[in-house]
């Protein structure tokens, strides 16, 4: 059994090629042409990339120019940039320009965010599983560290026993939303109620990393929150549906008073020419469209094994789903890597669960021809 198939061998060979299905939508004559590529195969060393919530198209095309161009200007300060974008932003979310900072990522933010509960003391609530970042920093900051689990029935986060977890020394409490590694929301009307309660007697932060891609009519971004009330922070990132992963950016929106706080422990700041980028991706709503629209498409390819071979897994609002492998994570992802295909990590909470990020849709017909002729 060959573990070095190349793209060609594949591609040549699968009936979505003859049906010409792999090159329906907006894909653009680019984009053919690298689904087409004749050169490395797929391997470990050169394995398709589903792990890190990347998105496989990159930087909108427009964005990239600009960026390129922005770097003939490289060697000078430019001390208005940043102002530009933060307008960009908070005219699209509808709140004060005042209430927003930009960054080099939403990571810093995160990082921020977990100083400013450690050395507040007390204690940090937080789902598990979750994205892990603000409360690592909190941990080591001097906080005791919460985690609720998710439902058990749906994996959903669980706003009533996050409230059950609180108490008087609690400072912060953390929601990703949606989820991640679980693709979940938090429906809209209970999240602000939980947050407007809340916020009384803690800081609310909600990370907001794939607020881009959810489709769910129950999901709200909680961003009309933040001019009015200093212990609500909403977190956003332009390196997933941007793809800034390399480049980036990322945004806090909170009360002028909190950012200020938040600011004190920034690590750094970002360049002038990711900040350009930024905003002609921001400002480029059809580019996002394309990408949102292929993101589905390939979730849709998943569902299809999952429902097939009778795996629960979770309807993702997000750039990845999860599911229920029937045997230990790292089995799965070791044998897919044997094939070049790098899936998600295992989960101490969910050791039979795999994430798989979504690749472009072709990539995502081979993982399932992959998948199903080793464990289907």
């Amino acid at each position: 059994m060959t573990k070095n198939i190349t793209r060609r061998d594949w591609l040549v060979g699968t009936t979505a090629v003859a049906s010409g299905l792999v090159f329906a939508g907006a894909a653009s004559g680019q984009d053919m042409s690298e689904m087409m590529n004749m050169g490395a195969p797929i391997s470990k060393d050169n394995p398709i990339r589903m792990t890190n919530n990347e998105n496989p198209y990159g930087i909108n095309p427009k964005a990239m120019d600009v960026i390129h161009e922005a770097y003939k200007k490289a060697h000078l300060y430019n001390f208005t940039i940043g102002r530009r974008l933060t307008k960009v932003i908070a005219d699209m979310e509808g709140i004060p320009q005042g209430c927003v900072i930009v960054g080099a990522g939403s990571g810093q933010f995160l990082m921020a965010a977990g100083v400013v509960a450690g050395l507040a003391g007390g204690n940090l609530v937080a789902p598990s599983p979750t994205f892990g970042s603000i409360t690592r920093y909190a941990k080591n900051f001097g906080a005791e560290i919460i985690e609720v689990p998710v439902n058990e029935d749906d994996l959903h986060i669980s706003l009533d026993s996050t409230r059950a977890a609180m108490n008087d020394e609690t400072t912060t409490v953390y929601l990703c939303n949606p989820n991640n590694p679980i693709p979940s929301i938090i429906e809209k009307n209970a999240l602000e109620e939980f947050c407007l309660e809340v916020s009384k007697t803690a800081m609310v932060v909600i990370d907001e990393a794939y607020y881009e891609y959810a489709r769910d009519e129950d999901f709200s971004t909680m961003a009309h929150l933040v001019a009015d009330n200093p212990n609500i922070v909403i977190l956003r990132t332009a390196s997933k549906i941007h793809g800034f992963a390399n480049v980036r950016i990322g945004f806090a929106f909170a009360h002028p008073d909190t950012l200020a706080k938040l600011q004190q422990f920034r690590s750094s700041t970002t360049s002038y020419p990711a900040m350009m980028g930024a905003i002609t991706s921001y400002q480029d709503t059809e580019y996002q469209k394309f990408i949102i629209d292929k993101n589905y498409e390939s979730l849709e390819i998943l569902y299809e094994m999952f429902e097939e071979l009778g795996l629960q897994y979770i309807k993702s609002n997000a750039n990845f789903t999860f599911f229920h492998a029937g045997r230990d994570a790292t089995e799965v992802c070791e044998k897919l890597l044997e094939f070049g295909i790098l899936v998600g990590r295992k989960y101490r909470t969910h050791p039979n669960w795999v994430r798989v990020s979504t690749a472009k849709p072709e990539e995502m017909r081979y993982m399932v021809e992959v998948y199903k002729r080793e464990f289907g």
